[in-house]
This record gives C-alpha cells, structure tokens and sequence, in this order.
C-alpha cells in the first residue's frame, strides 16, 4: 500500500531533484553524501508513534524474561543467551533505560520485526539531519509545508535523554573510533547543530579520578556507549570503578538487544498473557536457537529461512538462505554448529520506488526510540538486486534516506 504524500511525491516530477541539491552540513556530506537514496520517505506521525509503543512493550516483555523462566537469575539468563561469564560480569540485573533502534521491514501496511539493537549498535544516529535539511532545501520546502511535513531527529532525543547540560562523551575501543571516523564526525556535528559539543575518545584513553571517569583529562558526567560487552572485559576494572560517569546505555541492555531474546520469546509465546501474544505476533517473525531446530528442517525450507550470529551487528554473520546453494546451506549449518546464532523466518518486504530507477527497491525502516518515545528513523535501501542484508557499515552497496512525517 502507498500512502497518499508518498503517491503525491512519486507523481511530482518537479520535487524528485531535491535530493541531490541538499545543503548537507560538512562531515554529514562526506560521511553519506555519495550514498543517498533519490528520495525520502514519509510515514504519518500516528503509526510513528503506534509502532514506537510497541518496540517500547517488546522491550518490557523482554525485561521479565529472567524472572519469568530463569527464576530471576541473570547468570542463567546469559547462559541461555550464550553471553560469555567474563562478558556477563560486567552487567548489572539493573533494568537499563529503554533507548535503542529496533530494525523493520513494511509488508503492506504492517510492519514486522529483524532486529533490535541497543548501545554498541546505534548506528545511524545522525541521518535525523537529512530529514531537517530536506525541509529547509528551497526546492523540497513548498511540498513540505503543502503536505504539512515534520520530523523526529534521533540526536535531539539522544541529547535530552542524557542530559543537555553535562559534559558527554561517545566511547569506542578497538580502534574502531578511526575506522569509523567519519561518522564519529557526523554524529558530533550534529550534537553541535544542536548546541552541544560531545567529545570522542575509546576505552583505553580513560582514567578514574575521585570516582569519575576522565577522558584525556576532562571529567565525564555521562559516557555514551558504542563498545561491546566483548570489547570492555579488558576493562572491567575502570568501568566499574566509574560508576559516578553513568553509561548510557548500560552493558545490562545487552541482555535485551541480543538476538538470543527473540528467539526465546518466540519459542516461550504459548507462556505469554493474550496481549502479549498478541504484540509477539504483530511485530516478530518465527525465530528460534538455530541448535534447538532440526538440521533436515532447516536444510528443507532453505529458502524461507535467514540464520543470524546472535551477537553480531553490521550485518556480520547474517546469512538468507535464499541467496545461497544447497550444498553452501548445509555447509554453513556445519561451520556455525555449536555457536550462538538464531534462525529466522524469512519476511517478504512491500518494494518501495525511487524516482528514476526501475528497479524495486528494499528498505529496512530504523524505529529510535527512548523512554519518552519516539526519537526519529533511520532509513537505509538499496535495490534487491544488491543482496539482502540493508546495513550501512555492513554493506557498501546500502544507501540511506531520512523520514518525514505527516
């Protein structure tokens, strides 16, 4: 189904240039200048805000999941989900703060379930600004305000939920603040646009003074977090010393955004309440321990199945079935035996059209959300005919586009 504005945008032929003479702030422009889809897209403010209620449900469905199976033991917990004893000390049972990105695809007028992601996943933060400069470009600003267009920039909720006036700072390690300079920079661009300076920096360049962290000398009121439980065990004993420098979000939200958790809840759904099936069934596709089914099934329905690394993220470890032989199929299941991965119903996305290119397009749609709701989209596509993973450090084939909302 094609909504109305995307329908009116799709039929006005002066509007489809606008993309590609947008006034892009500098670090945004050389971060994803040369990989913008030829349009942006539109979703109406309700269903924004109806499927953002949801992820925010799914999360407090999966935060009973320990007391509800486990009889509240976390150490049993991350053993179900394969979390590393070394990785799972480094997490609280403290329920973290409900921020995050869950990754959807739009079947018609639904939408269904991939993935969600927490902490050392958030990528895509920044592509709120594209939707802002859209609005301000002279040649898209008319259509704008025809169709009374507005949108939700995921770094303005980031700032208010950690706080505007403390002194912030976004954490790698690993090397991986170089490898993803760029949109590092764009990230602290944007912070800026908005009237915060953010600082940069990675595990190693910490130090704890009077129980604060400190980065390269300066004291920390709060450390974003874009290292992994597995990345921080060398550092256990300075983030536990920093507990006045709170993380946000918390090494416990991994407990949450592993895909472990989906395959639990699917496989536990006759144990759940009416409406919580209910909500299981709206947003999740079918997904399970890849261990727990049997190889000839899997081998069988090749084609309708997609297995994950549980722990993975920019599409690491993500293999559709579909794309693959039989004969690389079964020796997949052989190489990935043993390690903690899900396997997935495949979900078969409405294609969406771009302006100018015959070809359907796939779009993976990226819900922000935080406690107070809401927080703006990530939009990533690329024709199907570039494979099947949508992930923009995962994948250079992958474009991004920014929401506007009505």
């Amino acid at each position: 189904m094609t909504d109305r504005v995307t329908q009116s945008y799709l039929s006005d032929e002066g509007v489809h240039g606008a993309m590609g003479r947008l006034d892009l702030p500098p670090c945004f422009e050389a971060n994803y200048g040369h990989r913008l889809v030829g349009r942006p897209f539109f979703l109406q403010d309700s269903v924004a805000h109806e499927i953002a209620a949801d992820v925010l449900a799914l999360f407090d469905l999966l935060s009973t999941l320990p007391a509800r199976f486990f009889g509240g033991s976390f150490t049993r917990y991350a053993a179900a989900l394969g979390i590393p004893p070394e990785e799972a000390a480094l997490m609280s049972a403290d329920r973290p703060p409900r921020h995050g990105r869950a990754d959807l695809y739009r079947v018609g007028d639904r939408f269904r379930l991939l993935e969600l992601n927490a902490g050392a996943h958030l990528g895509g933060v920044d592509l709120g600004e594209l939707a802002r400069v859209m609005r301000e470009t002279p040649d898209f600003k008319p259509f704008a305000q025809a169709h009374g267009l507005g949108h939700h920039n995921p770094i303005e909720k980031l700032l208010d939920a950690v706080g505007r006036d403390r002194t912030i700072a976004f954490l790698e390690e690993g090397g991986m603040l170089a490898r993803f300079a760029k949109g590092f920079a764009s990230i602290q661009e944007a912070c800026a646009h908005h009237g915060v300076d953010v600082l940069l920096g990675e595990l190693h360049e910490l130090t704890v003074r009077e129980g604060h962290l400190h980065l390269r000398g300066t004291k920390l009121d709060v450390a974003v977090r874009y290292f992994s439980a597995k990345q921080a065990v060398g550092y256990a004993d300075v983030l536990t010393k920093g507990h006045k420098t709170e993380l946000y979000t918390p090494l416990s939200s991994y407990y949450y955004d592993n895909k472990s958790t989906l395959a639990l809840l699917s496989e536990r759904r006759e144990e759940l309440a009416d409406a919580e099936k209910a909500l299981v069934d709206k947003l999740l596709p079918w997904t399970r321990y890849l261990k727990d089914v049997p190889r000839d099934q899997v081998r069988a329905d090749r084609e309708n199945l997609i297995v994950k690394s549980a722990g993975e993220f920019a599409a690491k470890g993500v293999h559709p079935g579909w794309l693959v032989t039989d004969r690389e199929w079964a020796a997949l299941l052989d190489e990935v035996e043993g390690d903690a991965y899900v396997v997935q119903e495949r979900v078969r996305p409405t294609p969406d059209e771009v302006p100018g290119d015959d070809r359907p397009w796939l779009t993976t749609w990226g819900w922000f959300v935080t406690d107070a709701g809401f927080a703006g989209m990530s939009i990533r596509a690329m024709p199907f005919e570039d494979g099947a993973v949508v992930s923009y450090a995962g994948n250079p084939l992958t474009r991004v586009s920014g929401l506007l909302t009505y």
